[in-house]
């Protein structure tokens, strides 16, 4: 199976590598092609490797890469350029490398350089080779591991691959009981997938303290993606006329977009300004054009429209505001999150809007009734608490074979 596998991946690769480097200089990021070959001399002992997709997965390994870097030497792996800047900044003490292309011969010379003790991998990155050929040396852990029932149904069109990949993790750490019971299906030994509950519970309560003048009530839009922004300007003009006081936060999942958006607002009639240009906002729509500031953001709100969920696109983090005593509105697709989402409905701290009439409604109700209170102080402590231990064990157990 790794042979067939390598054998396409290098196919491919010429014209993947080829995208990613056009894609990457359009965006303005450095696509790091020298460290995705692992051509570099680094030496290291004592390590822990920790591997996240982007800026999300970042995000929410924190709690565990900031428990674990006090007694291990943390070595970070991220999949994108944006993801790498981030990760710098985030955790200045660590090592942040760009992951090395999935060939089996860059994994082993990153394992060579490295030696890590084990290898976490954060949510849904299932790389072949990464995985199999890492497992071959130290324990791979998967964390907030997590299947939708999307992604289930194309992993079962080919078990065996799926199958190699699972089986190769040491441990498997789920956040949920939908997603455990459907990893348990790619499993021959069950024992491996152990529940522990989302790290957002805990990752999502940790948001940046940022200087930001309010004035009347906040309406945020966190996350959008087109035409969610052209939406939620449509509603916030209908809300406008209900409470004039209002005042609109647009955060867009990619700050790619910020001139487009910009042009959106422009185009509905709105003046508009930049976070990074000021903390001051005399505008009616306030666009944060800055990366990593949206959680600390939402302690200024006083309702939330995650995006996402209105593009099918699945939802984002919902609890980055919850956990803040905000109330949240989404829309109808949010299969991403809807383990969490079910979760939260019966507290009446978030609600669905399957059309734009529904959206003004539901937000208009919260602005009138001043949100809701939430308390999930002793949840979080039992994942976080959860996680330290199964990580613990595996990392005893190896050091109990030497």
């Amino acid at each position: 199976m790794g042979l067939i596998y390598t054998f396409f991946y290098a196919v491919l690769f010429p014209f993947y590598t080829a995208v990613f480097y056009i894609l990457a200089r359009k965006n303005g990021y450095n696509p790091d092609l020298k460290e995705r070959f692992v051509l570099y001399n680094d030496d290291a002992d004592n390590t822990l490797w920790f591997h996240c997709a982007s800026v999300g997965e970042l995000n929410l390994s924190k709690p565990l890469i900031d428990i674990f870097g006090k007694k291990y030497k943390i070595i970070i792996t991220v999949s994108s350029p944006r993801g790498k800047d981030y990760a710098k900044k985030l955790f200045p003490y660590a090592v942040v490398r760009s992951a090395p292309f999935d060939f089996p011969f860059l994994i082993k010379k990153f394992l060579n350089i490295y030696r890590p003790k084990a290898l976490l991998i954060t949510e849904g990155e299932l790389w072949y080779n990464l995985i199999t050929v890492s497992s071959k040396h130290i324990p791979v852990i998967s964390i907030n591991a997590r299947i939708s029932q999307k992604s289930f149904e194309r992993y079962g069109k080919i078990p065996f691959f799926y199958r190699k990949i699972y089986n190769s993790f040491r441990l498997i750490i789920a956040r949920s009981k939908s997603d455990i019971r459907r990893i348990n299906r790619f499993l021959h030994y069950r024992s491996r997938a152990v529940l522990c509950g989302d790290l957002k519970f805990i990752s999502s309560k940790l948001s940046k303290d940022i200087e930001f003048t309010k004035k009347g009530k906040i309406l945020i839009a966190g996350s959008t993606h087109a035409p969610e922004e052209k939406i939620i300007l449509n509603v916030f003009k209908n809300l406008k006329e209900k409470h004039p006081d209002l005042q609109l936060i647009i955060a867009p999942r990619h700050i790619e977009r910020i001139n487009e958006v910009v042009k959106l607002a422009e185009q509905a009639g709105f003046f508009c300004s930049l976070r990074s240009k000021t903390d001051r906002p005399e505008t009616d729509i306030y666009i944060i054009d800055t990366l990593g500031e949206l959680s600390g953001f939402y302690k200024y709100a006083d309702v939330v429209f995650i995006g996402g969920t209105f593009a099918p696109v699945g939802g984002h983090n919902i609890l980055e505001a919850v956990l803040q005593n905000k109330p949240v509105v989404i829309g109808k697709y949010y299969d991403k999150i809807s383990d969490m989402v079910e979760e939260l409905l019966p507290e009446g701290v978030v609600k669905i809007a399957k059309d734009e009439n529904e959206l003004i409604k539901e937000i208009n109700n919260f602005l009138k009734s001043g949100g809701v209170q939430t308390d999930f102080e002793k949840k979080g402590e039992h994942i976080l608490n959860c996680y330290i231990n199964k990580i613990n064990s595996i990392l005893e157990e190896e050091d109990g074979k030497k």
